[in-house]
C-alpha cells in the first residue's frame, strides 16, 4: 500500500469512528426522533448523512474535543434546506456559526438573541445586525454569517427556489445532543411531558 492509498484509509477509518461516535450521542435529527431511513443509502464516505427534518438534511464531517475548550466538541458540517423545507423550533448545547454556502437560508428567532453579519465570507467583520425580538426573521445569502449561543431557539429554513446550502461551526458540550428540539429541557436531553 503507498502513502496516499494509506493516508486514505486512515482517513476513513478515523472518520467512521468519528461518525459512529456522533451519531451515538444522538446526532442532531435523532435525538429529536426525526432521523429518517433513507432510501437508498448514501456512498460509503465516512460523512455521517442524515434528515434532520423533511426536506433538511446534514452532512457531519467531523467531531473532535479541543483543548481550548475544555468539555466541548468542535463540529463541521454542511446543512441542506430544499426550497420551502422547514426545521421546527431548537436550540444548540453550545456556540453555533453558520455561514451561507449557496440558495438563500432562512432563520427566525423564537427566543435568545443571534447576530447576523452580512458578507462574512468576503472579509467583513461588522456591524452586525442584531436579532433579539421572538419572531425577528432574516434572510441569508451566500457569504453572510448568523452565530448564536446555547440559549437560543430558533428555526430555519430554505427561503429561495433553490437548495439552501448552509456551512456549520459548532462548539458544544460533549455528551450532550447536538440539535433539542425545543420542548426538551437542557441539559440532559429528556424530552418535556
Amino acid at each position: 500500500m503507498d502513502a496516499t492509498q494509506h493516508s486514505v484509509v486512515s482517513r476513513r477509518v478515523a472518520l467512521a469512528g468519528l461518525g459512529a461516535g456522533s451519531i451515538g450521542l444522538g446526532l442532531f435529527g435523532r435525538a429529536s426522533g426525526v432521523l429518517a431511513q433513507e432510501a437508498t443509502p448514501p456512498p460509503v464516505t465516512g460523512i455521517a448523512v442524515g434528515e434532520m427534518a423533511p426536506g433538511v438534511t446534514r452532512e457531519l464531517f467531523a467531531g473532535v474535543p479541543t483543548a481550548r475548550a475544555e468539555g466541548h466538541t468542535l463540529y463541521q458540517a454542511r446543512f441542506t434546506f430544499q426550497p420551502g423545507a422547514e426545521i421546527f423550533p431548537h436550540s444548540h448545547p453550545g456556540s453555533v456559526l453558520l455561514c451561507v454556502s449557496s440558495g438563500d437560508f432562512g432563520w427566525t428567532l423564537v427566543a435568545g438573541e443571534a447576530q447576523v453579519l452580512r458578507g462574512a465570507a468576503a472579509g467583513a467583520t461588522g456591524p452586525t445586525e442584531d436579532l433579539s425580538t421572538p419572531g425577528d426573521d432574516v434572510v441569508l445569502a451566500p457569504g453572510d454569517a448568523i452565530y448564536y449561543e446555547d440559549d437560543v431557539i430558533h428555526t430555519a429554513r430554505g427561503a429561495g427556489e433553490e437548495p439552501a446550502v448552509v456551512l456549520g461551526t459548532l462548539l458544544l458540550t460533549a455528551g450532550e445532543p447536538l440539535l433539542m428540539p425545543a420542548d426538551m429541557d437542557m441539559p440532559g436531553a429528556t424530552p418535556a411531558t
